[in-house]
């Protein structure tokens, strides 16, 4: 299993790479505003108990965290392909924004989730493929 250091490590990056984001951030094109604030809430959801998972020493507590961070990343670059291809930021597309979040133990925390319960985790609850998002 995946030392808790290496997986705090990897939240540490995803925290400073949103804080970078929102620092870089001088404007917003009004037309996409929408796909922006869908990202951002998106954010919100993902990291939203870092903090305490950071600060806690509960292995299983930030495994679960992990799982749900990889989950809902993959779910937000599907999502901005998806509904938002046209969107820009920072003289890039959106997509292009998020890829500095990392992924590193996407598929190890995809499969602590699977042994836990029993439960088969598919890639994508979309039913299109796009092959730049498979791990």
């Amino acid at each position: 299993m995946i030392e808790q250091q290496l997986l705090k490590q990897d939240l540490a990056n995803a925290l400073t790479a949103h804080i970078t984001l929102l620092r870089e951030v001088e404007q917003i094109e009004e037309d996409h505003m929408d796909a922006f604030t869908f990202m951002m809430r998106s954010f919100g959801f993902m990291l939203e108990h870092a903090p305490k998972v950071m600060l806690e020493d509960d292995e299983e507590e930030l495994h679960y965290m992990m799982f749900q961070y990889y989950s809902l990343l993959t779910e937000l670059k599907y999502n901005l392909i998806l509904n938002y291809p046209y969107a820009r930021l920072l003289g890039k597309n959106l997509i292009d924004v998020i890829a500095v979040f990392p992924t590193t133990y996407e598929r190890e925390m995809k499969q602590w989730w699977e042994n836990k319960t029993g439960l088969a985790v598919e890639e994508t609850k979309q039913t299109i493929a796009i092959k730049e998002l498979e791990y």
